[in-house]
């Protein structure tokens, strides 16, 4: 009997400049995780639609991080060259819910055990060598793995757990560390140079931290949660609670919000990280309810226009598609979009520049913080 097809998620958002002219922005919105149409669910769970993550640094061969002639000097551990040549292993949804279907924390503990030091190796190679700090953790992270025993028993199983535990807690403040080294050393970087530092930096975070917190969650289980993933996602109610704090945040900044429809399959059910779904939400639609808003101003357009959420489930995919009526992106604005130093945000209302957003969206603490840790 053949397995069926799962569907994989995708979400789009389509800018307008007038309710018949939609412009397109890319299917894959945003840095932190490459989605793709596979299968994932064992056949058992295909009653729930399914999205298939990867995160970019699982994808990478390991030719792939750059390693600077000044970040040779920091490169004094035969451990580092070690674990940084050997290849990593993708992190796939089926695996993080057959790891926690089956209650085997053992297995759990040796996947960690085997695949964090070669991940935590790579940061070190690849870390900018100005920031100091957040070199020396990634580097004393490596090393505090490396001395534990391989997990082969209850007892050894419990000590790498505990470990493990603390590093997750001690890694929470890189990314405002590396918000504030960033800011400093932006000057003297080239654009590719800063874009591929960041992609490299937060998408292996993505990975180290799906692998740790997803064995630290399967200690204390919750319905319909294996580990970190929520086997009955609904993303109209979780597009809905963010729709709506989206809008206390327009209120507040702007003294008025755009309201929302969501339409399509709003029952619609899969297995997902819920926490890097809700980032990803959040992100369209703050931007979305902005560029309404502003747009109305600078029109005199009397009412805001609501912003169109449309779910549509099909064979093989879950669609989510965020429509505004904003104004569009203007020519001259697409090739700079994807930058990380780029905003259309006034100077006086950057705050931390690229790091703002997770600098006020810290309360929201999970996987990858929102997605790629805190």
């Amino acid at each position: 009997m053949a397995t069926q097809r799962t569907p994989a998620l995708i979400v789009r958002k389509v800018y307008c400049t007038s309710p018949n002219r939609p412009v397109r922005r890319g299917k894959n919105s945003c840095r932190g995780a490459c989605l793709y149409p596979r299968p994932i669910l064992p056949p058992r769970f295909n009653s729930v639609p399914m999205a298939r993550l990867i995160t970019t640094s699982a994808s990478r061969s390991p030719s792939i991080d750059p390693v600077t002639s000044e970040s040779q000097v920091w490169l004094s551990s035969s451990k580092v060259e070690k674990y940084a040549r050997i290849d990593i292993n993708p992190v796939t949804l089926e695996e993080l819910l057959q790891l926690g279907e089956t209650h085997d924390l053992l297995s759990s503990a040796r996947f960690a055990h085997n695949e964090l030091p070669k991940r935590m190796a790579r940061r070190v190679k690849g870390v900018n060598p100005w920031i100091k700090s957040v070199y020396q953790l990634y580097h004393d992270s490596l090393e505090k793995l490396l001395s534990l025993p391989e997990p082969v028993d209850q007892e050894t199983q419990q000590i790498f757990t505990e470990e493990l535990r603390k590093l997750v807690q001690a890694h929470q403040e890189v990314i405002p560390k590396l918000a504030k080294g960033f800011k400093e050393c932006i000057k003297y970087m080239t654009r590719d140079s800063a874009t591929n530092f960041l992609d490299n930096m937060i998408h292996a975070r993505i990975g180290i931290r799906v692998i740790a917190e997803h064995h630290l969650s399967l200690y204390t289980p919750a319905a319909n949660y294996i580990g970190v993933v929520n086997t009955r996602l609904s993303p109209a109610s979780l597009v809905t609670s963010v729709a709506k704090y989206a809008q206390e945040l327009c209120e507040f900044n702007y003294g008025s919000s755009p309201e929302f429809n969501i339409i399509g399959h709003t029952d619609t059910l899969m297995a997902y990280i819920g926490v890097h779904l809700e980032y990803i939400f959040m992100e369209l639609i703050k931007n979305a309810f902005r560029a309404t808003v502003e747009y109305s101003q600078r029109t005199g357009r009397a009412d805001h226009p609501p912003v169109e959420i449309a779910i549509c489930k099909g064979p093989e995919d879950v669609i989510i598609r965020i429509r505004d009526q904003g104004g569009g992106i203007s020519s001259k604005d697409f090739p700079h979009i994807w930058e990380y130093s780029y905003t259309t945000v006034p100077k006086y209302d950057e705050g931390d520049g690229i790091f703002s957003t997770q600098a006020r969206m810290e309360m929201q603490s999970g996987v990858g913080g929102p997605i790629a840790g805190k």
